[in-house]
């Protein structure tokens, strides 16, 4: 963390130096990553000309593109910033681009042959109007290519205020947060950095605040102050143990799931554990061996219900339990019908 001028900004120095291809950065809400993520790029195109590209969900969420710049010009005196359409301007060049994800295969035949940084703000969505696109991923990983075309050299700044653990990306990748209060969990392999921003002088100057004091404790209080995620709530979470019957086997956005029995306590484990899939509750999971979910309550479903009423039901990780109650969620919709 770094601070100049009033503003707090997260310093990537130590970020790049681990040279990851896709590096998602998860911090503090307020506590400068997409200011530093800035920083980074206008540095990167004064000293060698590299450009970069600022991405967001939807076209709506980039109506204020012309204020990109605002915060950050005063550290960069002498230099003038502008944005003409979907570019961004330093010194009437261009320096980056907007690009929406969900029009961006419109862009599949433009080249961008100095981008080496794309920077996709707000990447894990918190409840509310906006939705994650259909195929998200593919969406994002056709963009990249769009822009790398086999380029090695073009990195990605996956930024995020701590919401869930449960979204696409991490889904997709299989991804886990650091662990044992660790700030970087760096998969050399997979090229492919996750780091946790524990930002001290920015929690220490939240909880110095009128507003910091008066939610210090709760559930929001964690989440904006001390990065705890949002909407991950760890009871119930715990591996299956013991003697364990296998129930029934589903697939839920082309993930598999495996239902299992206790036989030594009351408890019912939904796990990634699966001795066959049974039932597919999407279309895309749907396939000649699987009966689609038309009508969750009248599938075997039931005895979910009695184990999540009587709080029976565990979860081997908080990507299942995410998922499961979303299921049930739609268990309980359909029921009422």
């Amino acid at each position: 963390m770094s601070e100049e001028n009033n503003n707090i900004y997260w310093d990537y120095n130590k970020t790049m130096t681990y040279n990851a291809l896709f590096n998602f950065i998860i911090g503090n809400r307020g506590g400068g990553k997409t200011y530093g993520a800035k920083k980074f790029c206008i540095n990167r195109f004064l000293k060698k000309g590299e450009q970069f590209m600022y991405v967001r969900r939807y076209k709506e969420e980039l109506k204020k593109k012309k204020q990109f710049f605002n915060d950050i010009a005063a550290e960069f005196q002498g230099h003038e910033f502008s944005v003409y359409n979907y570019e961004a301007r330093i010194d009437k060049q261009t320096a980056g681009y907007f690009m929406p994800l969900s029009t961006s295969k419109i862009e599949k035949s433009v080249s961008f042959p100095k981008v080496t940084t794309i920077i996709f703000d707000e990447f894990i969505l918190d409840k509310g109007t906006y939705h994650y696109l259909r195929d998200e991923v593919t969406h994002f990983l056709d963009l990249y290519e769009t822009v790398a075309r086999s380029r090695d050299n073009v990195r990605v700044l996956f930024l995020s205020n701590a919401i869930t653990v449960t979204n696409p990306y991490f889904m997709y990748f299989n991804i886990h947060m650091p662990k044992n209060g660790k700030c970087f969990s760096y998969d050399k392999k997979r090229d492919i950095l996750i780091e946790l921003v524990q930002n001290e002088k920015f929690i220490e100057m939240k909880k110095n605040t009128r507003f910091g004091q008066l939610i210090a404790g709760t559930e929001y209080g964690n989440y904006a102050i001390d990065n705890t995620f949002l909407r991950d709530d760890y009871s119930f979470v715990e591996k299956k143990t013991g003697r364990c019957a296998f129930i029934l086997g589903y697939s839920y956005k082309e993930k598999k799931y495996g239902i299992w029995k206790s036989l030594d306590t009351a408890k019912i484990y939904v796990s990634y554990d699966t001795q066959e899939v049974q039932f597919a509750l999407t279309l895309k999971d749907l396939s000649v061996d699987r009966v689609l979910f038309t009508k969750l309550s009248k599938t075997p479903f039931w005895f979910m219900e009695r184990a999540f009423k009587v709080a029976e039901l565990y979860f081997e990780d908080i990507n299942i339990k995410n998922a499961t109650l979303e299921i049930m969620k739609l268990y309980f919709q359909f029921k009422n019908l």
